[in-house]
């Protein structure tokens, strides 16, 4: 039989590893194929670990989708000094003021122009499998636009994982058929391409992750 001393011990030796473990658990929360949602970034790499949080999101809204015109999204403001920097460097004015942004959920109609399978990257670990890899999307305002005409949309593999039909294959089929779309996601500030306004994309404003796509067909909006 165990002494009493001997059990008291085991007892704390348990605790404190539970109290140890939790930091760790608050941080890093759920994997995704062994990938927390900060990704493999840290203070130090080019990849943010604030930023691949909220691009790792894979949560619904609570107050559901609000219906914003294309225009609110490509004109949306983009606050000065934030340009491929860590959010823990921006001032603190600006950090609030985004943020408040990012707390949007919205849905946007408009029309798919190109997809593209990402390649690794740090919100995923810089996985090179397919399935952890994320859809890169262009959302234009009408068919015959141009990619630096349009929105940056993204389809992650967490929430891809949820939603198995929607295949590049498909989401191609949109395109050619030059379907109406409407897109819903988190609202997302990405900084890590100010150089590409212009050429590839209206804004750093993006829709990210998308967590619902219908397409208009049969006239009436109807899931993808």
């Amino acid at each position: 039989m165990k002494s009493i001393p001997r059990i008291k011990n085991l007892v704390f030796i348990l605790l404190v590893s539970l109290l140890l473990s939790l930091p760790l658990n608050a941080q890093t929360g759920t994997l995704f194929h062994g990938c927390a949602p900060e990704g493999d970034a840290t203070q130090t790499t080019r990849s943010d670990p604030a930023l691949n949080v909220l691009k790792n999101r894979t949560a619904l809204p609570s107050g559901g989708f609000t219906a914003a015109h294309f225009d609110d999204l490509a004109q949306l403001e983009v606050p000065e000094g934030v340009s491929k920097k860590h959010r823990d460097r921006w001032p603190v004015e600006t950090l609030q003021a985004v943020e408040a942004q990012e707390k949007s959920a919205v849905q946007v109609i408009g029309f798919l122009l190109k997809t593209k399978l990402e390649g690794p990257e740090g919100p995923n670990c810089h996985s090179t499998d397919p399935a952890d890899r994320d859809f890169h999307i262009w959302l234009a305002n009408s068919p015959d636009d141009d990619k630096p005409d349009a929105i940056v949309v993204e389809i992650t593999p967490r929430v891809r994982a949820e939603h198995p039909s929607w295949t590049r294959t498909r989401l191609n089929g949109l395109i050619a058929g030059k379907t109406r779309v409407r897109v819903s996601g988190w609202v997302l500030l990405d900084p890590e391409h100010p150089d590409q306004v212009g050429k590839t994309r209206a804004t750093i404003w993006e829709i990210h992750p998308i967590m619902k796509i219908e397409v208009f067909s049969s006239g009436q909006w109807q899931e993808f």
